[in-house]
């Protein structure tokens, strides 16, 4: 099966997200769209290198002059790495907008896909 456009991918996660966080308060509500698209977008680009990683691996070899080198985190490492950091904060920052009595069944539809 073709992959999906990665911007239909992004609106199906958006999508997906808004179902989760969907029925809070309004102001909550708008306060939490921003995150909503940073998180689908940049969970969408996680697939994407974790593809990407999975062909080449998370090392790649380097030299410097004539008798350095060796092998050295991929740039593709790196930016999963940091991708990854800034999901974790923006999921924590959209569970910190949920009333505490239904945080642990968004963490669990958050999880579940």
């Amino acid at each position: 099966m073709a992959k999906l456009k990665k911007t239909t991918r992004i609106e199906r996660e958006k999508n997906r997200l808004l179902d989760v966080f969907g029925d809070l308060e309004e102001n909550k509500l708008n306060t939490c769209l921003a995150l909503i698209d940073r998180a689908a977008f940049i969970t969408v680009s996680l697939e994407d290198l974790e593809d990407q990683l999975n062909v080449h691996g998370w090392v790649e070899p380097y030299k410097n002059g004539e008798n350095q080198n060796g092998l050295k985190k991929s740039a593709a490492a790196d930016a999963h790495i940091s991708l990854t950091k800034n999901l974790n904060a923006i999921v924590k920052c959209l569970l910190e907008l949920v009333p505490a009595s239904k945080k642990e069944s968004r963490l669990t539809a958050m999880m579940t896909r």
